[in-house]
């Protein structure tokens, strides 16, 4: 996960929400001014430039594809929840009102006693269940975002039970977002390190990634004509 824990957007000079021809744009531009074939006689200048190109490079391949940049944007966030989780010291209980929740006229409607609390345990894992179950139903329809929106709420209300993680890594799995479903897959492998579930998963997952790795590197290799364009851009007289 280190690949993501830089802020891609700063390197590039971008703004988060930047269009992808603004990010294009930005690179090329870094590229040019950065490229290490400016300091041929300077050894100290070019070993810089050389790191530099390849913060700079490594930025645009992540945010500069709209699949890869979805999901960073995505992990960013994570990583800002969970943040936010340990420097309160304690997991944040959702205020979202389940489905079964209905406001009619300014009452509320519903099964759970209106006296149950966030920390009654045996509520949290029914309401988790729940959500559970209806995330099982809207992955059969491919209905993504609202299964990942309803395992996110079974975690927050029980966010030590492996079988959620579990499920939510397959929601993202199913979305593409395999760097997410292993953040998810190694959350519950630490809450419980057997659990079968979570290491077939990451068995599945690791095979998945590193045929995307052996993928990248072809596409990567087809690219490399774009850095002698650069040079050749960089040699002309302006």
């Amino acid at each position: 996960m280190q690949e993501f824990e830089e802020d891609y957007y700063a390197i590039l000079g971008v703004d988060e929400a930047a269009s992808q021809d603004e990010i294009r744009k930005a690179y090329l531009a870094l590229a040019k001014r950065l490229h290490p074939d400016r300091f041929p006689n300077d050894p100290d200048q070019r070993a810089i430039a050389q790191t530099e190109f390849a913060k700079v490079t490594h930025a645009h391949d992540v945010v500069g594809d709209s699949d890869r940049r979805i999901e960073y944007d995505a992990l960013r966030q994570l990583a800002k929840r969970r943040s936010e989780v340990v420097s309160t010291g304690s997991f944040v209980v959702s205020s979202v009102i389940p489905d079964e929740l209905k406001l009619h006229n300014g009452d509320i409607h519903t099964t759970q006693p209106l006296n149950a609390v966030p920390g009654d345990d045996s509520i949290n894992v029914k309401w988790a269940n729940k959500h559970l179950g209806r995330a099982d139903e809207l992955l059969k329809k491919k209905r993504y975002q609202e299964a990942e929106t309803a395992m996110k709420e079974a975690i927050r209300l029980v966010p030590l039970e492996p079988k959620y993680h579990n499920r939510l890594a397959e929601v993202y799995l199913a979305r593409g977002w395999k760097t997410l479903a292993m953040t998810e897959v190694q959350t519950s492998l630490r809450l419980n390190a057997s659990d079968p579930e979570a290491r077939s998963l990451e068995v599945r997952l690791k095979a998945l990634m590193k045929d995307q790795a052996s993928a990248q590197i072809k596409a990567d290799n087809k690219k490399k004509g774009i850095f002698q364009q650069i040079k050749e851009i960089l040699n002309k007289k302006i």
